[in-house]
């Protein structure tokens, strides 16, 4: 009985220690800061994070949901969260963080104490270092992130999947459904982005079928590449457990954490789960119209084969019966068609609605309305499998000859918009039957030395096709200022419009840019101008670059400007140099205590560049990088130029600049840089401008430049491609 009493006892102690009771954490700090709101306070800068107020001595503190995984090691000491209006990468000295931090789960930080700041480009929350000569963040000790971090209560690790430019939710982890040209590169906007999990539809990797994810210990970029042929650099690991897996080939949907490096976006996979791509889809392998309807809103895209049988009323939002759809050719809207498996389909519940754009060559060629003949006819359409019109749908087809394919029709750009000249006609790329516009982006395969016709319509300010100006409008963007490009229209403006235009990209050689620029030669707008160049990718789609002959065909045809008579007189800091050049001199008026020098040369991605910084100065300090003598005998006036970045900027305006003296004076005079980096966070090169040094004609000189710093600032400088010109 003892025994039997003894292990009752134990059986019952044994079942005590079965279940300890699960406690939820409580966090005992609130947040007082949005995301947004504290990395908008600390744009720009690398600091310790100060107090909020210093009066009550109240910190600053944030929270946000886990979005990150370091599970499958690709993602590596860092720990990501978001809110309801942005998401911040925290820099960890800690591996195997999902096993406290999951997916959802809720996370308070003390940020005071911190350091906010940058790593290449990329805005976090960290401790101090330094990167070639600038403040930069690193990880912090883990025991110093848990003093200043709790949790708070249990994970929720249901992802809602949300649109860019909706309203982000507060109540739970999100994912941002996006494309590669809606990325913002400045302001608000591209902080806000930074390290958000967003998902990318339609795309897929240029390495599929062929390579692995990355070499065994070693790190890389793959490329994922959109319908529009955009790319996007994925960063993935060699110690990650899936490095040797063979990348999909195919297309379909790709997620991950949206990082930054450098001056350009990259994706961190969390794991091969964020990676959704099957060959179903592809224009080979099409679905049917009934696996389309299969795969209706869970984010799938791609090809989808069919019959045209028909269309949905005018005035019809939401299909709820045949009474709301007509088969047959009596249609009464443009905007969209009805195919279906079989041509002789009249059940609306078997068929799928394929939205038109806007304006497209498909939408000319296609709808029912214009173009009664094609019913009955095959169908082969790109775009997304969501709802339209309140039933299965295509949408997000980009609408020509590359995105459909219907049985015995040319889609090109349907019938030219009406305006002040016919529209350009479709020929064979010679020079006397050049292409148009339409023509071009149908091609698949890169060409070379063809000729294409357009009207002069604007051009593309920025780094995408949705910064495109049609008009003649200046603006701040590079692009305009350097007159790299034009946009040319199959008709004259102003009915040129995205859906019948393409960029076009101008060499600097010769009189290109100065005569067909629209910043350089503004009359050019509205000319009919044949161009000789490369067919090839430009902005996301195929079109013509490197353009190196041209003819003005008609219009108000603009005279070409005179040849200005320059002469490169000296050109030196070349971003091909490994070294500064031997002949120029440093002169050291005052360094910093500690600094033994201010200027040096570096390299970064293969391009050199001249490098100024007093990083972790304490005092003043002052120094001059001096060209030899140019000599400008001879000439009635010059200008100098050059590149330059500057990522950190405090007092690089007021103590740093571009001067120049007669050869053997010690008194400089100093002159205005008209373009200054800008404040975007990043190493962006931009051209200084032109500096008038015609006061210098027919003398000897010395130009250089002045870097200056102090307690107060110590800016790094970042400077190459110095050129100076003068004409007789």
């Amino acid at each position: 009985m003892a025994m039997a009493a003894a292990a009752a006892t134990l059986t019952s102690c044994q079942a005590d220690m079965d279940a300890p009771a699960l406690v939820e954490p409580k966090a005992t700090m609130e947040a007082n800061t949005t995301i947004s709101e504290f990395k908008t306070a600390f744009a720009d800068q690398t600091v310790k994070c100060p107090m909020k107020d210093e009066a009550t001595q109240t910190p600053y503190i944030i929270h946000g949901r886990v979005v990150s995984s370091d599970a499958t090691g690709n993602i590596y000491k860092s720990i990501v969260i978001q809110d309801e209006t942005a998401a911040i990468a925290l820099s960890v000295n800690q591996g195997s963080t999902y096993t406290d931090y999951r997916i959802g789960q809720d996370v308070v930080l003390n940020a005071t104490g911190l350091y906010i700041g940058y790593y290449n480009g990329l805005q976090q929350i960290g401790w101090l270092d330094e990167y070639n000569g600038a403040p930069s963040l690193t990880f912090m000790a883990w025991d110093f992130f848990l003093a200043h971090s709790e949790l708070n209560g249990f994970p929720n690790p249901d992802v809602k999947y949300v649109a860019q430019d909706a309203q982000w939710p507060a109540d739970a982890p999100y994912c941002i459904v996006t494309t590669f040209s809606q990325l913002p590169s400045t302001g608000e906007a591209f902080r806000n982005m930074q390290s958000q999990l967003v998902e990318f539809r339609n795309v897929h990797f240029e390495e599929g079928g062929k390579e692995t994810y990355a070499p065994y210990q070693e790190s890389v970029n793959r490329t994922l590449v959109d319908a529009n042929g955009g790319t996007l650099t994925v960063r993935t690991s060699g110690y990650s457990n899936f490095y040797n897996e063979l990348i999909p080939e195919g297309s379909g949907n790709v997620r991950g954490i949206l990082s930054y490096y450098g001056d350009g976006w990259q994706l961190l996979l969390r794991g091969l789960g964020d990676v959704m791509i099957t060959e179903k889809g592809q224009k080979n392998d099409p679905y049917t119209v009934e696996e389309a309807m299969g795969v209706m809103d869970q984010g799938a895209s791609g090809w989808v084969k069919g019959f045209i049988v028909g269309s949905v009323k005018g005035g019809v939002n939401d299909v709820t019966s045949n009474n709301d759809v007509i088969f047959g050719t009596d249609a009464e809207m443009d905007n969209n068609i009805l195919i279906a498996a079989s041509a002789d389909e009249t059940d609306w519940t078997k068929c799928i609605a394929v939205e038109l754009p806007q304006g497209s060559a498909f939408r000319a060629a296609v709808n029912l309305v214009d173009n009664p003949g094609v019913l009955g006819k095959s169908i082969l359409v790109r775009g997304d499998l969501a709802k339209f019109l309140g039933m299965p749908g295509i949408t997000g087809n980009g609408g020509t000859a590359a995105d459909v394919e219907v049985e015995g029709v040319t889609i090109g750009g349907g019938t030219p918009a009406p305006g002040p000249g016919e529209g350009i006609p479709a020929g064979d790329g010679t020079k006397e039957r050049p292409y148009n516009t339409d023509q071009i982006k149908a091609v698949t395969a890169d060409a070379t030395g063809v000729w294409v016709e357009g009207y002069v319509a604007g051009y593309v300010a920025d780094k995408t096709w949705d910064s495109a100006v049609f008009g003649a409008t200046p603006s701040d963007g590079d692009n305009y200022k350097n007159a790299t490009n034009v946009i040319f229209s199959m008709v004259a403006p102003p009915e040129a419009n995205a859906s019948n235009s393409a960029p076009i990209g101008l060499k600097n050689v010769g009189e290109v840019r100065t005569t067909l620029g629209i910043s350089k030669n503004p009359s050019i707008y509205g000319a009919r101008v044949k161009v000789k160049g490369d067919l090839k990718k430009y902005f996301g789609m195929m079109s013509v670059r490197d353009v190196t002959e041209y003819e003005i065909v008609s219009g108000d045809t603009p005279t070409p400007p005179e040849p200005s008579g320059e002469d490169v007189v000296y050109k030196s800091l070349e971003a091909s140099l490994t070294s500064l050049p031997s002949d120029w001199t440093i002169d050291n008026v005052t360094l910093p205590a500690g600094k033994s020098e201010l200027w040096s040369w570096k390299e970064y991605n293969g391009k050199g560049y001249l490098n100024a910084t007093g990083f972790g100065a304490t005092s003043e300090g002052l120094s001059y990088a001096i060209t030899p003598v140019i000599d400008l005998s001879g000439y009635k006036s010059a200008k100098a130029s050059f590149r330059h970045a500057a990522k950190f900027q405090t007092t690089i305006k007021q103590l740093c600049g571009f001067v120049v003296r007669d050869a053997g004076s010690s008194a400089w005079t100093e002159l205005t840089i008209q373009e200054w980096p800008p404040l975007d966070n990043k190493w962006t090169f931009v051209s200084s401008g032109e500096m008038d040094l015609s006061a210098f004609a027919g003398k000897k000189i010395q130009v250089a430049f002045k870097y200056g710093c102090s307690a107060a600032g110590a800016d790094q400088w970042e400077i190459n491609d110095l050129e100076v010109k003068a004409s007789r």
